[in-house]
């Protein structure tokens, strides 16, 4: 019996000792990727049709932010009101955060946060949903509130790589319903698994990319976006 616990003993150690090293990893990797930037030349788009998006971070997730309405397109279409609580045409900008379908659905508030849920969402490929916000009105720049000016070629591209992000039935958003944390949010099904390292700050990396906007090689935390946006 002695002989077993021994054993036993000896294999959550190597496990241990394997976690800490994968998680060292992760941390250097995430830091050295993240401090190379791609798309250099980027500049702040200064044409007529300029379009004004932002990035926006709240320490560990972070969205994209887009007009609700310009001449390249009407979210409303997409994304109509009445899947929201008390949402109407005034609201003038739209959020979209890429995530863990079951950390968003079973995680309102951190505390409620469960250590199931969080392994399940780091270890293993996990189904996907995009959380989405209507904004009142134009947000205050700040570190956590970066503004873009991007030429209008680059949001029809940032409209294509957002659409292709949902999943679609009859060509809709396939809305989650009795979804969302307040009156002005809620949630549609979305394409791509969801593991540590393909999470929802990389789908904001990848989508800046898509449109030739300064940002990281890699980006698994916040501030690797946010430091090529200031």
């Amino acid at each position: 019996m002695r002989q077993v616990i021994i054993i036993i003993l000896k294999v959550i150690g190597k496990a241990a000792a394997l976690l800490f090293i994968l998680i060292t990893l992760f941390f250097a990797s995430g830091f050295i990727l993240s401090s190379i930037p791609v798309n250099r030349s980027f500049a702040q788009s200064s044409s007529p049709d300029s379009v004004e998006i932002y990035v926006t971070s709240n320490g560990v997730h972070t969205d994209i932010i887009v007009p609700v309405v310009t001449p390249y397109i009407d979210w409303r279409t997409k994304i109509p009101l009445h899947h929201f609580g008390n949402v109407d045409s005034t609201y003038s900008y739209l959020a979209f955060g890429w995530g863990d379908r079951r950390f968003y659905m079973e995680t309102p508030k951190w505390g409620d946060l469960k250590p199931g849920v969080a392994m399940s969402a780091a270890f293993w490929p996990t189904s996907t949903a995009m959380h989405v916000e209507y904004i009142k009105s134009r947000l205050r720049p700040n570190k956590y509130q970066r503004p873009i000016l991007i030429s209008a070629q680059q949001y029809e591209n940032l409209i294509s790589y957002i659409n292709e992000s949902f999943q679609k039935q009859n060509g809709n958003y396939m809305h989650i319903s009795n979804s969302g944390y307040f009156h002005n949010d809620t949630f549609y099904e979305a394409h791509g698994k969801f593991y540590l390292l393909k999470n929802c700050n990389n789908w904001v990396n990848h989508g800046l990319k898509a449109i030739d906007v300064k940002t990281a090689l890699w980006a698994p935390f916040p501030y690797a976006i946010m430091r090529h946006l200031r």
